[in-house]
């Protein structure tokens, strides 16, 4: 019955040890927050009268500023999983997002989630390929989250539409004509 007893609590004690060190392996490595700033709609506007192009390039920051304002928006992306900090990284059509999550709102975790962007009228579109924490691969059953859509239309002049987006290696290039 001693003997018994000793293996349950080394069990216990093992099962606390791992549980610590999966936490403490996936604390975030730096802090993040979802402050944003909005789109400089009227400098972007501005240039495009300058230069006589009707065409704009969205930044790799505006275009992350553009998805932080969306996912503040929706910050619990499941059921005891909250978003409270992000980063972005444009590479091409793909999009990184290094993120801090709160877990059961006590525990943080740092991860990278990766999407891939699209443009589907009239939405800028990032669609969850994946999450990983550290060097660790999340289960998609864990933590899937449905596409960020962007509505691009809402920060132009009414008689403004998009013709084209194209995804350069970190930025988004953007082009207008007029709507009849």
């Amino acid at each position: 019955m001693r003997s018994l007893f000793k293996g349950i609590v080394t069990i216990v004690i093992v099962g606390a040890l791992l549980a610590a060190g999966a936490l403490w392996y996936a604390q975030p490595q730096g802090a993040l927050d979802l402050s944003y700033n909005d789109l400089p709609v009227r400098e972007k506007l501005a240039a495009m009268v300058i230069h006589r192009k009707p065409e704009t390039v969205l930044t790799e920051q505006e275009v992350g500023d553009l998805l932080k304002k969306a996912l503040a928006r929706r910050s619990e992306l499941r059921p005891g999983v909250k978003l409270t900090g992000a980063r972005f990284f444009l590479q091409g059509e793909r999009l990184a997002a290094d993120v801090t999550l709160l877990l059961q709102d006590r525990w943080k975790v740092g991860a990278r989630l990766n999407f891939d962007l699209a443009w589907n009228e009239p939405y800028l579109t990032a669609v969850h390929t994946g999450t990983v924490v550290r060097d660790v691969a999340v289960p998609a059953e864990w933590l899937s989250l449905r596409p960020i859509e962007v509505d691009l239309n809402h920060y132009l002049p009414k008689h403004v539409a998009i013709r084209g987006v194209a995804f350069e290696e970190s930025a988004v290039r953007v082009t207008f004509g007029l709507r009849l």
